[in-house]
């Protein structure tokens, strides 16, 4: 062989090595063989954070023995947390091949393994004892627990506390390496040809959540914005997803993942995620029931607005406190909820490759005044998305592509994002190229991250691939504590004054107003019935216990005080209203295609 055929061939192979690959076109996160039987844990509430720690590694082991295919059971770490374990009921009713093995402590679990070879002995570790809050960058981190995380699925051991080595020890598992004193820069550089480039997990070494995932794709874990984070997201194959949570300054850290291609998916607090996701890509899902323009009076030509809630991007949020655990009160369990049409910001697009169950429960649970809005196929600011990459709009193509895909399985046509600068140039290229993708989407809205309401509901307009216009609709006001000092932002006594007082400003050629009101989730107010704007504000700490309430509650005091000439309507009527209001001739035609 000729040495310029040689080099041919080196080029090409590199080409392939280095180049964006995607192993399946409609979902970014991985695949999980579904298992044979699955062994629970005992109760970890009654073990302390180096065993919490120890059955995320066990886990993470046990499910990266199924993919390789030399082993037939899961680990499902128990939790008491009344929806994530109905996940695992509903689940196993529709799989029920499955098996439940048994219960049985972690180190019965660790003999249990290192009979079978799944364990072959143990990686040790210390603790973080550094002072500061959760998801804080905290001086003298001690982030030893994610080398040991990252370096498990390579050396298939737990990883092991040095304050419960001596019990690993009477186990008979002998020590694979000790990185007590390691840095994470030092582990990526020594192994990153060994770890999964399709994801990293970004954790608090606070935390013991999620690394089971991790470990079961072999996935390199860190946490701060030091070395080796830069490097990390400029060696992460584009398109890939952050698992966990990199916590800091959340604008600095979307920012990192989102300039090199990556997704943000706020999944640091989540349980068991390997067993939930297992043979997702096969699962049925349910469907979103289609909303009927035509079931819409356009002869009423009042204003109107709809109400949207934030975050929805927040996969721990949908799979352990949303529906009916802990926080549920103020949202899906909340006794309002149902009384005005409402639009839930969702993350189906995450769900349905890592937990189905939470899709078909929200669909079999909605009134008929709930409505389901994609927000974002993941957390990133479109007008950064991919800058450091030379094919940047290519990649945010295929991410469209991927996003829309599913968005299609699911019926949801409505998409949000969180942008940067809500109409430089390059976020108006950004909608464009999204919604370039589709085919059917009925609007994107859009909110800028300093200010939310910065657009004041300025609409662009951008065409799909049929060359169908497609409203990006910005929020015009915020429900948002205590920032009665913005305009369109602050109480829901607040909004619904500007928004009266709006509408009556409105001349009359310009009217009806069509505008849509985001109500950020974590905001706390209290019932104060009248016109003080500010008595609904309270301070955010213990405002639970201090008759706070949040979610669907506030929204409905907003809407009561609307007078009867302004409609409160669901996101797909206003989003109709506006196309009608902005191209008659185009509107009148989908309506009638809607109908064939």
């Amino acid at each position: 062989m000729s040495f310029t055929k040689i080099i041919c061939i080196a080029q090409i192979l590199m080409s392939i090595a280095f180049s964006p690959v995607w192993a399946d076109d409609n979902r970014w996160w991985p695949v999980q063989t579904m298992p044979k039987a699955l062994a629970r844990t005992a109760n970890t509430s009654e073990y302390n954070l180096p065993y919490e720690m120890m059955a995320q590694s066990i886990a993470g082991l046990a499910a990266k023995a199924v993919n390789e295919g030399g082993f037939d059971e899961m680990v499902w770490v128990n939790t008491n947390n009344i929806d994530v374990e109905d996940w695992l009921t509903r689940l196993l009713k529709r799989n029920p091949q499955v098996e439940i093995r048994g219960t049985f402590g972690v180190w019965e679990l660790i003999d249990r393994y290192t009979k079978k070879g799944i364990i072959k002995g143990y990686i040790l570790y210390r603790l973080d004892n550094s002072k500061g809050e959760f998801n804080q960058h905290r001086p003298g981190m001690n982030c030893s627990v994610n080398i040991a995380t990252s370096l498990a699925a390579l050396l298939d051991g737990v990883i092991v506390d040095e304050t419960i080595e001596q019990e690993a020890k009477k186990h008979g598992l002998n020590m694979l390496m000790d990185v007590r004193d390691k840095t994470q820069d030092w582990c990526f550089e020594t192994y990153k040809d060994r770890f999964n480039r399709r994801m990293v997990c970004t954790q608090d070494p606070k935390k013991p959540n999620v690394r089971d995932l991790a470990i079961a794709q072999k996935a390199f874990t860190m946490f701060g914005y030091d070395e080796p984070a830069p490097a990390v997201m400029k060696w992460l194959q584009p398109l890939s997803p952050i698992l966990g949570c990199n916590g800091g300054d959340e604008f600095k850290t979307t920012g990192l993942s989102s300039r090199w291609g990556h997704i943000q998916t706020a999944t640091d607090w989540c349980n068991n995620l390997p067993v939930l996701m297992a043979g997702s890509e096969k699962t049925q899902q349910s469907k979103v029931k289609s909303f009927d323009p035509q079931a819409i009076d356009f002869n009423d030509t009042r204003s109107a607005v709809c109400f949207i809630d934030s975050d929805g991007d927040n996969v721990n949020f949908s799979e352990g406190n949303f529906f009916r655990a802990d926080e549920s009160q103020y949202y899906w369990a909340n006794p309002d909820r149902g009384k005005i049409p409402f639009g839930w910001s969702c993350c189906f697009a995450h769900l349905s490759q890592l937990n189905p169950e939470a899709i078909n429960y929200a669909i079999s649970t909605r009134t008929p005044n709930d409505y389901f809005l994609e927000w974002g196929g993941g957390y990133y600011y479109p007008d950064l998305f991919a800058i450091e990459r030379p094919n940047r709009w290519e990649l945010l193509a295929k991410h469209a592509q991927r996003t829309w895909s599913i968005m299609k399985k699911n019926n949801t046509r409505i998409i949000g994002f969180n942008v940067s600068k809500i109409d430089s140039p390059d976020v108006l290229k950004a909608y464009e190229t999204f919604a370039n993708q589709t085919d059917g989407l009925l609007a994107i809205l859009v909110w800028q991250y300093d200010h939310y309401e910065a657009g004041g509901g300025k609409v662009f307009w951008v065409k799909d691939q049929s060359g169908i216009e497609v409203p990006v609709i910005s929020v015009r006001y915020l429900i948002w504590e205590n920032k009665n000092s913005r305009a369109r932002c602050g109480t829901p006594a607040k909004i619904a004054r500007e928004i009266r007082q709006t509408i009556e400003n409105t001349p009359a050629n310009e009217l009806p107003r069509y505008d849509w009101v985001n109500i950020h989730a974590w905001s706390w107010f209290k019932n104060s019935p009248g016109n003080d704007e500010n008595g609904e504000n309270m301070s955010q700490r213990n405002a639970a216990q201090n008759g706070g309430t949040r979610g669907c509650s506030p929204v409905i005091w907003c809407a009561n005080r609307l007078p009867s000439s302004i409609r409160t309507v669901s996101p797909e009527e206003l989003i109709w209203r506006i196309r009608m209001k902005h191209n008659a001739k185009q509107t009148q035609k989908l309506i009638q295609d809607w109908s064939r």
